[in-house]
This record gives C-alpha cells, structure tokens and sequence, in this order.
C-alpha cells in the first residue's frame, strides 16, 4: 500500500506542477499554502504529514476532488482562459459548488459530494461535510465565522451568522443565528408507536370503502 502511494504521489509531482506554479505565483498563495497544511492536519495520516509541502499539494491535487475544487476558487483572478484551460486539465468536483465574497484560508471540505455553498464570506479552518446546503433566501446568504462545523446534510439558510466555533449537527437546519462556541442539532430518531391491529383494519376498511371498493373478508 505505502508503495503504491508512493508512486502515485511521485506521479502527482510532475502532474500537478503547473497547478502549484501558478497557485504560487498567484495573490492566493498564502491561503492556498494554509489550505494545505489545514487539509493534512484534518485528514491525520502520519505518513501524508511527513510529505514536504509541494507533495502534499500534488497528493491533495492528485486525489480529491473537494481540494481542486477550492483550488479553483482561490485563482478566481487568473484570466478566464487560463482558468478555463485549468478546469478542463484539473476537474473539480462535479457534485460541489462553491461560492462567497470570501473565504479564509483552511476551509476543509469532507466528501464534498452534493454540497452547495453559497454564503457571503466564510472565516479560517472551517469543515463542511456531503450534502450540505449553505445558501440564499430573498433576504440574504449566510456568513461563516472561524473555525465553524457543518456537518453532513445540514442546512443553513439566508442570511444568518454561525459565529466562531459554532458547530452545525447532521441534518440540522439553520434559519437562525447560532452564537459562538454553541452546537445546535436535528432532532433525534425515535420509534413510531404502531397502533393496533383493529385499528389499522378499521382504517384500512374506511380508506377503501371511500375510495369505493369493497375490502373483502
């Protein structure tokens, strides 16, 4: 296995070279070096955080989607061609959008896939999970502060603030702001009580006999 990632990485070093130069020489360049180094301290595996910097970049390019996505997002200035030119050779993520005035550097985005952000600024070291929905109503888009959680199918709607270290459950949904250091949560499954066999005949007996069918015995 070490192996085998080991060639892939040395692969992702002559592959992703012209994203890095350009990422580099760009006004994003200390956002997308924090991005990095976020991404790695998130993910937590030992051997990624021995790469130096420029291997770590090739692998997060070379393997995750969610990465070249914020990636493109950082190069937003470059001229449209160029940026078109680098979309086709570096897809993004297909199943993830997004969108903000701002975003901090270190946002880290977890199996990005059908999560839709649109927010009106997002703070440094964020996590967003899968199939969140961060977006607009007729009043506005959210704003993200530092170091805030969303967690997988969460939505946050219009335009309310999750101040820093604010942390959004799965599946919650957020129309309100939610004050720092606070976590807010859906409510939790529980069983449905079954009514009794006579009652479900009886209802069954009344749904058919309005639908004008008999149920027979």
């Amino acid at each position: 296995m070490r192996r085998n990632r080991a060639f892939l990485i040395r692969c992702a070093r002559v592959w992703a070279y012209p994203l890095w130069w350009l990422g580099t020489h760009s006004d994003a360049a200390d956002d997308i070096a924090e991005d990095v180094d976020w991404w790695m301290r998130c993910i937590g595996d030992d051997d990624l955080l021995r790469l130096d910097h420029y291997s770590r970049f090739a692998y997060l390019s070379g393997a995750l989607t969610e990465f070249r996505t914020l990636v493109h997002f950082r190069l937003r200035s470059v001229p449209l061609l160029l940026r078109t030119v680098l979309r086709a050779v570096y897809r993004p993520a297909p199943a993830l959008t997004l969108e903000a005035d701002r975003i901090g550097p270190g946002l880290f985005i977890q199996h990005g896939v059908g999560t839709i952000v649109t927010a009106e600024a997002i703070g440094r070291h964020c996590w967003i999970n899968q199939q969140v929905t961060i977006g607009h109503d007729a009043h506005g888009r959210p704003t993200l502060g530092d170091d805030v959680r969303v967690g997988a199918g969460a939505v946050v709607i219009g335009p309310v603030t999750l101040h820093d270290g604010a942390v959004v459950g799965a599946n919650a949904t957020v129309i309100h702001d939610v004050p720092a250091g606070r976590t807010v949560v859906a409510p939790p499954c529980h069983r449905a009580r079954s009514p009794p066999a006579a009652t479900r005949r009886r209802t069954s007996l009344g749904t058919h006999r309005r639908s004008g069918t008999t149920c027979a015995r």
